[in-house]
């Protein structure tokens, strides 16, 4: 059931100076973490306290972006922009991408993924949201990044018709099909409807001959899955009709992928959740789209949590099928991190053996994880880095407050499994 998925998060380097490759994977406490060089899988979490954005540097230093989201309206329970409020979230991650991907061939990013079409992970326009330069459309998350940052291909759970599970409406989806009607027209751009199943879409662009252990397999989009056999998918959903209008949620379409690197695997999965599903009838049970994503996953070293860990995601099925070694959790909202959800990544009762818990933010109102767990690891940008080959990885938690790229904690080495 194992497949190499190739999924690397830029390692975030913050100064300008060539930092030899040797050291790629070497930093302690206050350096500032080195850059990305070949040979190595980077994973960042970028806090940018308003959305969701990854961004995966692979071993040959092809790039992929997932999300670069802003919620676009702070106020009591939606967290503020990091590093501050004097830029939108969409350039913050563009800058850190920059920096971060310096080591890297070519200037674009290859790969732009959208998970789904919320706005905490595309952009959420509002009246006041500025104007991209063309005029076209508002800039905003994804939209304001590409003023900064050009990319080559962008895959999204619709293109190009965005009319499942019913035709997609609202500002959030509208601004992003602007977007992307005249980046296909006047920059060349390439859109492509994600294809579950497949692990031939999202491959290495510059050596990928040097890394036959590397594999990025898609694992759903629209509530239809690998069945892990060949490239073969089934539909979980039913049919849109024959439900109620609303039933099939746009969490539930989430993208969900698993990225290998030798003896190393990770999972990203967007907003996939259980909806509801622990007091649901058995005609109902078709809405916990984790299940049949966890049967075809299997352990993992590293997981991103499921829509942010919020109370109707990461079920015990779901965690003790992948058995992570690491969770990541991006956060933006006070209510992120539920009590029941972070019980269950702690409970050894689902899996056993040691697990570290790492959440991009913890305001004073996201308290939760240090009341549970007094060693949790600080806040910060979250980055993954894996040793040439895949067999050992390092967690490094970066300062979120500024650009120094300083390292505010260390964690590892782990063996992969």
């Amino acid at each position: 059931m194992k497949t190499f998925t190739r999924s690397i998060v830029a390692l975030l380097v913050f100064s300008a100076a060539i930092i030899p490759a040797a050291r790629a994977a070497d930093a302690k406490v206050g350096d500032q973490l080195p850059l990305w060089s070949e040979g190595h899988l980077d994973i960042h979490y970028i806090n940018i306290g308003a959305g969701e954005s990854s961004l995966i540097i692979m071993p040959d230093g092809t790039t992929l972006l997932v999300d670069a989201g802003d919620h676009g309206n702070p106020d009591a329970n939606r967290l503020a922009t990091l590093p501050d409020g004097t830029r939108q979230a969409g350039e913050w991650i563009a800058r850190y991408v920059k920096r971060a991907t310096k080591n890297a061939p070519g200037d674009a990013l290859n790969y732009v993924l959208v998970s789904h079409l919320h706005g905490d992970h595309i952009g959420s326009p509002k009246k006041h949201t500025p104007l991209a330069a063309s005029g076209a459309y508002k800039r905003i998350g994804l939209t304001e990044l590409a003023e900064h940052v050009s990319f080559e291909k962008i895959l999204d759970r619709g293109w190009p018709d965005y009319d499942f599970p019913a035709p997609q409406k609202g500002a959030v989806v509208a601004n992003y099909r602007k977007f992307l009607d005249w980046q296909i027209a006047n920059k060349g751009v390439k859109a492509e409807r994600f294809n579950a199943g497949v692990n031939d879409q999202l491959v290495m662009r510059n050596n990928p001959a040097k890394y036959p252990n590397f594999e990025i397999r898609n694992l759903a989009a629209n509530g239809v899955v690998w069945t892990g056999f060949g490239s073969d998918t089934q539909n979980h959903f039913p049919d849109p009709k024959d439900v109620p209008p609303g039933a099939i949620i746009e969490n539930a379409c989430s993208i969900a992928f698993r990225l290998s690197y030798g003896a190393f695997d990770y999972f990203s999965g967007g907003d996939l959740s259980v909806n509801g599903t622990d007091t649901a009838s058995e005609a109902d049970r078709w809405k916990d789209i984790e299940r049949p994503v966890a049967l075809v996953t299997g352990p993992v070293d590293v997981m991103k949590a499921n829509h942010h860990a919020y109370y109707d995601a990461n079920s015990a099925f779901f965690l003790g099928s992948l058995r992570p070694r690491v969770i990541v959790v991006a956060t933006w909202f006070t209510s992120h991190v539920a009590l029941g959800t972070y019980r269950r990544m702690q409970s050894k009762a689902i899996w056993p053996g040691a697990r570290d818990i790492f959440i991009t933010n913890q305001p004073e109102a996201m308290q939760l994880s240090k009341r549970l767990d007094p060693k949790v690891p600080p806040p910060g940008h979250v980055v993954i880095r894996v040793k040439p080959g895949g067999a050992e990885y390092n967690v490094y938690v970066l300062d979120e407050t500024n650009e120094s790229g300083r390292v505010k904690a260390v964690y590892g080495p782990y063996k992969s499994r």
